[in-house]
């Protein structure tokens, strides 16, 4: 309950505010009460992730507040499973044009065998702040902190792995930045810092910094290019052995509008990585240029990148391109095609996988006959090949959607995806086929009452044999305005039927009873 008596304690704080003032402050919110009831059938406990992280039993389900101290303070809190392991928070504070808090935390469980007896519990805090005291200048302030701590998978399954049985570590960040801003003009220096502790093996230990800064402007000649830059310089060392290593990089973007509706952008980048432990020094070096055309129904677009990554042992270069247009029309019609390759040459012939070559056509298409209905489409095609090694990817995806909505009655949803890969290498052929289809019904018809339901089911086939499903109801009665009792059901199902121990299904139960509460 630690995590969350924190967030408990924030909002005390926040309550007590020095401006609060009783009879000023304003107080909306739920309060929310239940319990989750779980029955499992199953090979393989691991089978299906969305059942990872509940909680069987009485939950305090929700503690939400929203509210003001005057009509320049604002706050808000809210709180989810309170009393249970997968529970999770958020805090805001805002002071408008001066003053923004925020944290937030969320706790849950991964599972890595069939019996869930391998498992981690993680969790993660993120805390902030925003302050502007000048109009000019605004300060930013983030720490994060993010523990695993679980059991270890060892394989082959019944031997020890290297590393252990367990595992127990916490990454500790920091960043604080600070940014003037004139007109158009911007410059900012931050400086990010990290921590990593091991609490198995102090071998591991390691921390590092990153200290940077960045410029935007428009050119001081023409305003019709603006400048951006950015130069950063770090260092990371593992505390135990002194080893380290350290990075240098800057970037430049530049982009200029030389005439109505036509954009040119070039961008470069440049890093050196020097790894004491290894005595190399990586550097890689992109070069990327594009031009874009605007048109009162869509744009046209082309562009092309080259890199080079150079570590002492080897050398490669990549050219890359991309090419497409988009077109609207009145905000009923919007279409996009796009062409991107990316090609890798290992001049020296010293990398694993040495030349690959990879493209990308992407084609989508989304419409709206009529204010209530919308229907998309998207088609993609990606390539993958390995000359040097004998290897080829190749693979198609499709998806079209409809969503219909009627003010007073509800919404209807429904969408469709289809995805095949094929794979050939030394070894033979392997062909994957998947079918996805998502439903979604609301009816919001009968006053005071809120239903609901929906499904997804996934086949996926050829050199698999998988399914899977998920479908769910849900009500929702609100009586004296304020209260609400709310039903759900899931049932969750999966089977391999070509691995026949795994397999899972699962009924779950949501019942919460909630209140709505606000001050005058």
């Amino acid at each position: 309950m630690r995590s969350i008596s924190i967030m408990t304690i924030l909002a005390a704080a926040l309550l007590s505010w020095p401006g609060a003032d009783a009879r000023g402050t304003e107080v909306d919110g739920t309060i929310k009460l239940g319990g989750v009831i779980i029955d499992e059938q199953a090979g393989d406990l691991s089978a299906v992730q969305e059942t990872y992280n509940l909680e069987e039993g009485f939950s305090f389900t929700q503690l939400r507040l929203n509210g003001n101290f005057d009509p320049k303070t604002y706050f808000s809190l809210d709180l989810a499973n309170v009393n249970l392991r997968n529970r999770r928070g958020e805090v805001e504070f805002r002071v408008p044009s001066l003053l923004r808090f925020y944290g937030r935390y969320d706790q849950w469980r991964q599972v890595f065998d069939p019996e869930r007896t391998v498992t981690s519990d993680r969790k993660d805090w993120r805390f902030g702040a925003i302050v502007t005291p000048k109009r000019w200048f605004t300060l930013y302030a983030d720490y994060g902190y993010v523990s695993r701590a679980g059991d270890r998978l060892a394989f082959p399954v019944g031997t020890t792995s290297v590393f252990g049985t367990r595992y127990d570590y916490a990454l500790h960040t920091f960043r604080v930045e600070g940014e003037v801003h004139q007109g158009p003009r911007t410059f900012a220096l931050a400086y990010d810092h990290s921590d990593y502790r091991d609490g198995l093996s102090e071998v591991a230990d390691r921390k590092g910094f990153v200290a940077s800064g960045r410029v935007f402007t428009p050119c001081r000649f023409d305003e019709r290019l603006t400048h951006f830059v950015r130069a950063a310089y770090g260092q990371s060392e593992l505390d135990y052995s002194g080893l380290d290593y350290t990075i240098q990089n800057i970037q430049y973007t530049g982009v200029f509008g030389p005439i109505y509706r036509v954009q040119l952008r070039y961008s470069f980048f440049a890093n050196r990585t020097d790894d004491e432990s290894t005595e190399l020094k990586t550097d890689d070096f992109r070069h990327d240029v594009d031009a874009t055309y605007f048109h009162r129904y869509g744009s046209v677009f082309a562009g092309y990148g080259y890199e080079t990554n150079d570590d002492d042992r080897s050398l490669t270069s990549y050219n890359l391109y991309t090419v497409g247009g988009s077109f609207n029309y009145r905000q009923r019609v919007n279409a996009k095609v796009e062409y991107a390759s990316r090609n890798k040459k290992d001049l020296e012939k010293l990398t694993l996988l040495k030349d690959v070559e990879a493209s990308r056509l992407l084609a989508k298409l989304t419409v709206q006959p009529i204010d209530r209905l919308t229907i998309g489409a998207q088609a993609k095609q990606r390539e993958r090949d390995f000359p040097d090694i004998g290897v080829e990817a190749e693979g198609l995806s499709a998806n079209g959607f409809a969503r219909y909505e009627y003010e007073g009655w509800g919404s209807l949803g429904g969408e469709y995806t289809y995805t095949a890969d094929e794979y050939d290498d030394l070894a033979g052929d392997y062909e994957t086929e998947s079918h996805v289809v998502t439903s979604r019904v609301v009816l919001d018809r009968i006053p005071g009452v809120r239903l609901g339901g929906g499904l997804t089911y996934l086949d996926v086939g050829k050199d698999l044999d998988i399914e899977k499903s998920i479908g769910f109801v849900e009500a929702e009665y609100t009586f004296r305005e304020d209260y609400h009792l709310e039903l759900k059901y899931n049932v969750y199902n999966y089977d391999d039927y070509i691995l026949l121990d795994r397999y899972y299904t699962a009924n779950i139960v949501w019942i919460n009873v909630a209140y709505d509460f606000r001050t005058p």
